[in-house]
């Protein structure tokens, strides 16, 4: 795997860098670059420089002058396009994007070479600095700390991996063999719970530093692994495809949901996360600090366009071509009708997640001293022609970056889910009626008054609660790339796709295309073909 390769001389370009005497005391980041391990890694401050290119993977727009992206931009559409809420817009013909609305990923996507070569240098980043972290010259308290995120951090890389992929190398020095085979998701999965196990317990109840994980992001990203491990046995994940490295047969859901009940419980009980009153602050791009409230984790974007770890919401955001004037996007990937249609009139959640175009009128709102412009609002009339709203861009003429780029954060995991995957495990220990309350306990603020909510619960309702479980999570998560996991993870992703109508909604029209390319094996995406060129590991079947 010689492209993933470090060794000893190692070029770390775009480094964030903490800056602690910024006012919003938000991740700052600067360019940065050493060149050897053993001259680098000596104090306390080497160390937090370190971690902080640990960090950066997670949104890295250039990795040795190449751009790369993971949830920049490219992991937006990775997990949420090509499913039943979002597909590419006909026409679009771009070839690192467009594949993945239609189902047409290949081994030779640009997106797929670049996310897991970036993936792995995070990997890679995490394995030099553990290394070194035991000889370097700090407190001890703070070491233990970055040992923590360091173990985060790499579990976090590994289970995007093993998710998406299957299974993987596994390192854990930053001595990698570049002829390194992938390992079965067993020992994939054997290490990202240890990670994690291991950063929940050295890790604070919160960061100095906003964006920083702390003991509840690990350990909900432990409740996220062991649900969506349970349930891909529940489910007989790729039993049909009969490619043993990815088999979920040595899984014991009972155990996984038993743990996931336990844990979401320790969460709900004691990290003091709790849902914000107004879930479209989770999205604003100048609404962080709200979002802080509710996000256990988020991918932290800079305020600054020189210095390069920003978010690029405008591939998909609400179109046409405002991105100069109004803070709109390019609408490359469209909703479909069915994630219009999975929403209630009173459910307010449709109209911050979906919308129409800008109709080039000045309607604007102030958020927090912020202007925004208000885009028309989606009502299923105007012939589906749905978009992206989710994400807000600022009014351009006051932002202090390049308009395409986002100051806002990507929540990558929030209170709102710890719920539901509580649900999901109650439910599946026996007890359903508790299952139940939670869904009603997100829904509570997807009303104008609390009072309607009793009228969500009755119009969603579906007498198989895993079904109205998926459903929940897509009207809550829409857009926050969930979307392919969980339909993959419940055995629902060919149903889902194949259950589309092309005349559902205006961008429906790309549903055929996507259910012609629809085959079994493509709930994995394929091992890069520079990877099989380079080194000897076995392709994913299909591919």
């Amino acid at each position: 795997m010689k492209n993933r390769i470090l060794k000893n001389i190692v070029v770390l370009t775009f480094i964030g860098i903490y800056c602690s005497s910024c006012s919003n005391d938000f991740l700052d980041t600067k360019p940065l670059s050493f060149t050897t391990v053993e001259n680098f890694y000596q104090t306390a401050d080497d160390a937090e420089s370190a971690l902080i290119g640990c960090y950066s993977a997670l949104n890295a727009q250039s990795v040795q002058g190449v751009w790369r992206g993971n949830f920049n931009s490219s992991m937006t559409f990775m997990l949420s396009a090509g499913t039943d809420e979002l597909v590419t817009r006909d026409g679009l013909t771009a070839i690192g994007y467009a594949p993945f609305g239609n189902l047409a990923v290949t081994s030779q996507t640009p997106t797929i070479e670049e996310h897991f070569f970036t993936m792995f240098v995070g990997i890679n980043r995490c394995n030099y600095l553990l290394d070194a972290i035991e000889d370097t010259e700090m407190g001890e308290q703070r070491k233990a700390e970055i040992i923590g995120e360091a173990h985060f951090l790499r579990g976090l890389y590994y289970m995007y991996l093993a998710q998406m992929y299957g299974g993987v190398p596994v390192y854990t020095t930053g001595e990698h063999d570049e002829n390194a085979l992938r390992e079965p998701l067993e020992v994939v999965y054997a290490q990202i719970i240890s990670d994690f196990e291991t950063a929940y317990s050295n890790l604070p109840n919160r960061a100095d530093i906003q964006g920083r994980a702390n003991r509840w992001s690990a350990a909900g990203f432990l409740a996220k692994v062991y649900t969506y491990l349970a349930s891909c046995k529940t489910n007989g994940v790729g039993a049909d495809l009969g490619f043993d490295l990815n088999s979920f047969d040595w899984v014991d859901a009972d155990d996984f949901y038993i743990r996931a009940r336990d844990i979401t419980n320790g969460i709900i009980a004691q990290s003091g996360y709790e849902l914000i009153d107004n879930y479209d602050y989770l999205f604003r791009e100048t609404t962080n600090q709200f979002q802080m409230e509710e996000s256990l984790f988020s991918s932290v974007s800079s305020s600054s366009s020189i210095i390069g770890n920003y978010h690029v919401w405008v591939q998909w955001m609400v179109p046409p071509g405002n991105t100069t004037t109004m803070g709109g996007g390019y609408g490359w990937f469209r909703p479909t009708g069915e994630m219009f249609y999975r929403y209630n009139a009173l459910d307010i959640r449709r109209a911050h997640n979906l919308s129409n175009s800008f109709s080039g009128s000045s309607v604007t709102e102030t958020i927090e001293g912020e202007t925004y412009y208000v885009p028309d609002p989606a009502d299923g009339v105007t012939a589906g022609f749905y978009s992206v709203a989710k994400y807000r861009y600022v009014d351009p003429s006051s932002k202090p970056i390049d308009i395409s780029q986002s100051m806002g954060n990507y929540p990558l995991l929030r209170y709102a889910d710890i719920l539901l995957l509580n649900a999901e495990a109650l439910y599946m220990t026996g007890d359903e009626a508790s299952a139940r309350e939670r869904l009603t306990e997100v829904r509570t603020r997807s009303v104008s008054d609390a009072s309607q909510v009793d009228i969500l619960d009755d119009a969603y309702f579906k007498a198989d609660f895993l079904e109205e479980l998926l459903d929940e999570r897509s009207r809550e998560f829409a857009f926050e790339s969930q979307r392919r996991i969980d339909l993959i993870r419940f055995g629902k992703f060919s149903e889902a796709i194949m259950g589309l109508d092309e005349n559902g909604g205006r961008w429906n029209v790309a549903v055929p295309i996507m259910q012609a390319n629809l085959e079994p094996y493509k709930i994995w995406f394929p091992i890069p073909l520079t990877e099989i060129e380079l080194s000897p590991i076995e392709q994913n079947p299909g591919y």
